[in-house]
């Protein structure tokens, strides 16, 4: 018999996911940062990265993100984005509990 483990809720998804989008826009100042400051090319040569390649690369990475974070929101249930929700503690300010309150907004739910 295997042992699965469960399936993360939607607020630890979340959690997962806006950290994940998070780290690439840190990432991408650190990226740019570091390709500005790349060594010279050679005089008449192109360097090998620019700052615009960096930015591309980080701004691919957090849309992958934030379109993990809208589908997971688009997903999920009213049960799980209300449960969801009160995980959160509904703290405002949090990324979590934003995004959830935010879809449940959308949806005009408890209208």
């Amino acid at each position: 018999m295997e042992n699965t483990p469960p399936s993360p809720d939607l607020f630890t998804r979340l959690e997962i996911a806006l950290e994940r989008r998070n780290d690439a826009a840190d990432a991408f100042d650190t990226f740019k940062q570091d390709a500005v400051m790349a060594h010279a090319p050679a005089p008449g040569e192109d360097p090998a990265i620019t700052s615009d390649d960096a930015a591309d690369a980080a701004a691919g990475e957090v849309d992958e993100f934030s379109a993990e974070v809208r589908a997971l929101l688009n997903n999920a249930s009213d049960t799980d984005l209300t449960s969801a929700y009160e995980q959160s503690g509904g703290e405002v300010g949090h990324p979590v509990a934003e995004a959830l309150l935010g879809e449940l907004k959308r949806r005009n739910f408890g209208n």
